[in-house]
């Protein structure tokens, strides 16, 4: 109708490359990753999307909204490269090489974002709170498939691939480890990234590991 006005803060499509609301849902992800929750506020999220303060309130009725958001956007971006590299070509041990090295050259560990969500947790629902560790957990669930697939074929012997994919995890958390100032303790991360995955096939027994080499 000739002469309407539109909502305060809604974006004119025709003026975006991409839509607004993943403009904003990227710019606050990369302002969380880098600056932690608290920190962060929506005035922030406009300008690095460059769009107005009304705009972000009109896709994310507040901070916590937007943080669940992002937080989908940084593990839909996780699972979809693990994906990718998990369907390359090669062994099981080759293709996680691959991930360590992708996971250990990242410049912000897991342990970030544990501390992020602590921070949030004050602002989130129960049921936000249960999405954002759903969408954590798909990622896990890629490893898990992964290693439940080469278990079948033989290709590892694992009693319990679950446990075999949540100790890849967990020694990619090692890798990831920093010193009280903050720098990583493993600054090599190809080199690391080889020693984690030589851990995780042969464990530290010599013996056993040159018999399973």
């Amino acid at each position: 109708m000739a002469g309407a006005k539109r909502p305060p803060g809604r974006p004119r499509l025709a003026d975006l490359s991409v839509p607004t609301d993943v403009s904003i849902i990227t710019a606050a992800a990369n302002l969380f990753m880098d600056m932690g929750y608290r920190a962060v506020t929506m005035e922030m999220v406009a300008e690095a999307a460059g769009v107005t303060k009304a705009a972000v309130y009109y896709h994310f009725s507040d901070k916590a909204t937007l943080f669940v958001a992002a937080a989908h956007h940084v593990f839909d971006r996780a699972r979809s490269a693990t994906e990718r590299l998990l369907a390359q070509p090669g062994s099981l041990r080759t293709r996680l090489l691959e991930i360590a090295k992708v996971i250990l050259a990242l410049p912000r560990p897991f342990t970030e974002f544990d501390a992020m969500m602590h921070e949030a947790t004050l602002d989130l629902s129960p049921e936000q709170i249960t999405d954002i560790h759903a969408q954590e957990r798909s990622v896990d669930e890629v490893i898990e498939q992964a290693c439940f697939t080469a278990a079948q074929r033989g290709e590892i012997r694992a009693p319990d691939p679950m446990l075999a994919a949540h100790g890849f995890l967990a020694l990619l958390r090692v890798g990831q480890a920093r010193d009280e100032e903050g720098n990583p303790r493993f600054p090599d991360t190809l080199r690391t990234a080889d020693v984690l995955i030589d851990m995780l096939w042969g464990g530290i027994d010599v013996e056993r590991a040159a018999q399973q080499r």
